[in-house]
Parts: C-alpha cells; sequence; structure tokens
C-alpha cells in the first residue's frame, strides 16, 4: 500500500516541481523579450517623432527633400541614411513612394541582396512588426505619409535586432535544458519528499494497526473468560446462584475489566481526534490530591500500606478538574497496585521555579531502565503476566500522559529495580 503511494507522492511531487520550473522559465523568456522588444519599438517610435518630413518640399534642387528634428534642424534626402549615426541603437530611415520605389537608394547598399523587396512588400502593413531574412531579424516601423506630402508616402524605420534576438534563443535554449535538468532532480526530489511525507504516516498506521491487534488481543481474553465460565453454568442449570458464585465472580471481574478497557479505548480514541474539550479553569491541585488519596486509603489498608501525602501550601493551576482527577486515580492505583504487603506510596505537591510539581512515589518493584522510554506507549507491559493478574489494560498511563500533556505539562517516570518508582509531572503555575 505505501509502495503506491509512494510513486503517487513522487509523481505529484515531482510534477509539481517540473510545473513550477516551466513557468518560472517560460516566465523569465517572456519577461526578457517584452523588455528587450519592447525597448526596440520604443528606440523605433522615439525616431519616428524625432525625425518626421515636413510637409513642403523644397524647390531648389541641391537642397532635395527635407526632415526636421525637434522643430529646427533640416537635414537633406541625400543625409538620411547616416541619421543612424546621431542614435545609440543603429536606425535606419527608408522613404518610399505609393508605386514601390525607394527614394533613398544610397541606403540599400548596406543591406543583403533581396531585402528591400522584402522591406517593400511589408509596406502593405502599418505599425510595429518583425521579419527575418536570411537568417538575420529585423524591427520594422511603418507609418503613411501625410496626404500633403506629394513625393514621400511610406516612411518606415529599421532596426537589425538579430543580435538581440540570437541571445534571447540563447536564453530560451538555458531555460530549456535548465527545466528539462531540473525535470530530473524533480523526481528524486520528489521522493525525498514522498518518503518524509510518509514517515508520520508510516508510524500512525503502525501505531494504529499495533492499537487495532492489541485491543483486540485484550478484548478476547475476557470474552473467552466470560464464555467459558457461561458455559460451565449452563452444564449444571439446577444449581443455585450460591454454588456457582465463584463462577460469576469471575464473570464480573472480567466484566468490570473489558468495561475499563472499553473506556479508555474511548478516551484515547477521542484524544487522537481531538475530540475532548478539556473545561479549563482555576483548580487547587493540593485539594484534589488529598482527596483522591482519601479514596485509596482503604485499598491501601488492604495491603498493609502506608499511603500519605505531603502538601505543605495551597497550589492552583488551571485544568479540568475532572480529567486531573482521573490522572491522580490511575497514578495512585497502580501505585498501590504494584507495591507489595507493606510498603509505602507517598503523594506530595509543591511548587518550584519551572512550575507545580506533583510526584507519585512507591515502594514497588519497579521497572528495569531499559523499559522506562516505553511505558507511556499503549499495551506496553514490561511485565504482562502481573498486569494480567492485577488487572490492568496497559492504557492507565498513555491516558495520563494525554492528560498532562494537554495541561501544557509534561510527565517523567524514575525507576530503580526492587526499591520503587517515581512519577514525576510539571504542570504550568496559575498564579
Amino acid at each position: 500500500m505505501f509502495q503506491k503511494t509512494k510513486i503517487r507522492l513522487t509523481l505529484l511531487n515531482a510534477t509539481v516541481l517540473f510545473l513550477i520550473l516551466t513557468v518560472l522559465g517560460t516566465s523569465l523568456y517572456l519577461y526578457m523579450r517584452t523588455t528587450i522588444i519592447g525597448g526596440i519599438d520604443k528606440a523605433l517610435e522615439e525616431r519616428s517623432v524625432m525625425w518626421r518630413p515636413v510637409t513642403t518640399i523644397s524647390t531648389m534642387p541641391t537642397q532635395g527633400l527635407s526632415f526636421v528634428m525637434g522643430q529646427e534642424t533640416k537635414l537633406s534626402l541625400a543625409t538620411i541614411s547616416s541619421a543612424s549615426s546621431v542614435f545609440a541603437r543603429n536606425v535606419d530611415i527608408l522613404l518610399w513612394n505609393d508605386e514601390g520605389r525607394l527614394l533613398n537608394m544610397n541606403i540599400a547598399y548596406s543591406y543583403p541582396p533581396n531585402l528591400m523587396d522584402v522591406l517593400q512588400r511589408s509596406l502593405q502593413k502599418e505599425g510595429l512588426y518583425s521579419i527575418s531574412h536570411k537568417g538575420a531579424e529585423y524591427r520594422l516601423l511603418n507609418i503613411r505619409a501625410d496626404d500633403g506630402d506629394p513625393e514621400v508616402d511610406y516612411f518606415q524605420y529599421v532596426s537589425d535586432i538579430s543580435s538581440e534576438i540570437s541571445m534571447l534563443n540563447t536564453i530560451m535554449t538555458l531555460i530549456i535544458v535548465g527545466i528539462i535538468f531540473g525535470g530530473g532532480i524533480s523526481i528524486f526530489a520528489g521522493l525525498y519528499l514522498a518518503k518524509r511525507a510518509l514517515v508520520p504516516i508510516r508510524s500512525s498506521w503502525e501505531k494504529q494497526q499495533q492499537f487495532m491487534a492489541d485491543a483486540s488481543h485484550e478484548l478476547r481474553t475476557p470474552l473467552a473468560v466470560l464464555q467459558t465460565h457461561t458455559e460451565l453454568l449452563l452444564r449444571h442449570p439446577g444449581h443455585t446462584i450460591e454454588e456457582e458464585s465463584m463462577e460469576i465472580s469471575t464473570m464480573l471481574k472480567e466484566i468490570k475489566r473489558m468495561n475499563k478497557l472499553v473506556n479508555g479505548l474511548l478516551t484515547l480514541a477521542q484524544s487522537d481526534s481531538e475530540g475532548l474539550e478539556l473545561q479549563m479553569r482555576p483548580v487547587r491541585l493540593d485539594d484534589l490530591t488529598r482527596g483522591a488519596a482519601k479514596q485509596f486509603l482503604p485499598l491501601a489498608a488492604m495491603k498493609n500500606i502506608l499511603l500519605s501525602v505531603y502538601l505543605p501550601e495551597e497550589l492552583t493551576i488551571s485544568g479540568d478538574e475532572e480529567r486531573l482527577q482521573q490522572l491522580l486515580m490511575i497514578l495512585l492505583d497502580n501505585a498501590i497496585k504494584y507495591t507489595l504487603h507493606g510498603g509505602k506510596v507517598r503523594a506530595s505537591c509543591k511548587k518550584t521555579a519551572s512550575g507545580v510539581v506533583l510526584k507519585i512515589q512507591d515502594t514497588g518493584p519497579g521497572i528495569p531502565r531499559e523499559e522506562l522510554p516505553f511505558i507511556f506507549e499503549r499495551f506496553y507491559r514490561g511485565d504482562k503476566t502481573r498486569n494480567r493478574t492485577e488487572g490492568g489494560t496497559g492504557l492507565g498511563l498513555s491516558i495520563a500522559q494525554w492528560i498532562v500533556t494537554r495541561h501544557g505539562g509534561k510527565i517523567e517516570a524514575d525507576s530503580v529495580l526492587h526499591k520503587g518508582t517515581t512519577i514525576v509531572m510539571t504542570f504550568p503555575d496559575a498564579g
């Protein structure tokens, strides 16, 4: 399943990266082309404004057809061909009559053969456009002369843009090569991103699968016990309840354990989906700890366990009282459950520089050092046989960790084999 997902994610990521490169490369090329061609067009238009015809032709043969630059300078037809030397961009001005005859023929010698025919045919279009001729590129601006001019009918401004087009073609080639090369890289980048994206998904999936397997196993056991004892009861339909009290007691015990397990699963499922909203308000943690400890005094007395509390001051935190009560019940229940007869359990709460610290200590058998990093995982059990005997579900510490985390705190465990375990929780101080 993950292999197909990885392939799809890789293709998707690679496609997105390739499209981004294509769009960026195309945009860069279009911007440069627009800028360069726009600059050429602007130069042609400026020339058309600065070099414009005088509407009257001088009758003096030596003066010839005249143009003005600005409002004062007059240049003869013979000097039009050298007008481009005045400007940074080489712009030639061609003068045509209505019969398609070039009036300033001397400029034609600077152009390749047959280009004049192409330029003549282009007079049918007015405005700006480009033409190609034998590998060379030209930008043209054709303007029809005023009706008052008896000799010149068309003014054609010509600029050789071969170098600019060559540069743009080189840029396009580089962009295409870059896009192709980037496309290859995007496949590897897409694969890397797909692997990174699948890490939390795979982890979540594996945890979910493990969770389902553990939950099924935990539910299967009490159900099997219930089925077995129910079948035993059916073998003796004439027996009284008193005679079958042992079987019924075992069934009730398994029902309670299964109910506890289902409630724990429901809590964790809601916590995963963030379906549980905490009712946050100021809570006296010292009073809550004292009250929870009192509820466990009878159970502690049955095992001859000394249950004590150390609450030197009033301590207020912002929290959900019901969830904090559940937290204390889980931890005190674990502490008393796994502490041997004659042992000690101590609950303490005090304010420190890092916040309000709540500790639950016991003198039980302890937890091996290598198992401490895993005790908050769902269904984790160090000694599975002992946990089963004590009626544990393997969910208590997971729920405890969730409660502490949702309150903005942290929970840690420290343990020494054959000496006991200490659970330390730190909460933000509401004051």
